[in-house]
């Protein structure tokens, strides 16, 4: 599991910012998204000097590819929120984990701490992490990659009538493989079926008004989407029976 750690850690931590539009648009939001999943993944290999020498690696590999991802026009765009007032998500969230944190050190210190390794080394633990991360996020990355070559031509044909909210496409990706990955992950991957049928159902009147290319374009999304994240959730109950 050590090697699974080193290997599948490393390379999270080093396309996560890649694949969130709001990390990659700075070179230290990149960088600690980065040192944080680095740290979540090699913190039970350290003080080793290999975890170590990647775990400084990771967040310079990662800002390179978050930097080359800033000249595509073609990748994911962030919620509106995440760009306009980033702090009304940040604060609170920071504010709650803060205030969570100190309450469990003043209850019982040393049982915080204790319960912390525990949840840091549980391998368990962190293939589900991992897998979700992996399929949710990265995922992501690897739709839109696929759907590349169409876009450019999709747009030019029907760009007009396509416009949506900004960043919508990537939140509704991320739900759709969240919740794939967790029926898998579950035991129930028939509740995949649900989630697809009921993104088809919402995107049903485009479906019409469009020409045929959109519909392509949309079956092309939605299986590569449904194929990554079932595919994450097996092999993650694979490596963990």
């Amino acid at each position: 599991m050590d090697l699974l750690r080193v290997v599948v850690g490393a390379g999270i931590s080093v396309l996560l910012s890649y694949s969130l539009p709001w990390a990659r648009r700075t070179w230290w939001r990149a960088a600690l998204v980065a040192l944080a999943f680095g740290l979540y993944a090699l913190a039970p290999l350290l003080p080793g000097w290999g975890p170590a020498l990647l775990l400084v690696a990771c967040p310079a590999i990662a800002v390179a590819l978050a930097r080359l991802a800033r000249g595509d026009e073609n990748a994911q765009t962030s919620p509106t929120l995440f760009n306009d007032r980033p702090g009304l998500v940040l604060w609170p969230l920071g504010a709650l984990a803060g205030v969570c944190l100190l309450g469990a050190l003043v209850h019982d210190a040393s049982g915080t701490v204790a319960l912390a390794a525990r949840l840091f080394g549980d391998d368990r633990l962190f293939v589900v992490v991992a897998g979700f991360v992996l399929a949710t996020f990265i995922g992501g990355e690897v739709v839109t990659h696929l759907l590349r070559p169409f876009t450019k031509v999709l747009d030019e044909e029907e760009g007009a009538q396509m416009r949506s909210l900004r960043g919508a496409g990537a939140v509704i990706g991320w739900l759709e493989r969240s919740l794939i990955y967790a029926f898998v992950l579950a035991g129930r991957p028939e509740g995949a079926a649900l989630v697809v049928a009921v993104k088809a159902l919402a995107r049903f009147p485009d479906l019409r008004a469009h020409q045929k290319g959109f519909a392509e374009y949309f079956m092309i999304g939605s299986l590569s989407s449904l194929g990554v994240a079932a595919f994450v959730g097996f092999a993650a109950l694979t490596i963990m029976s």
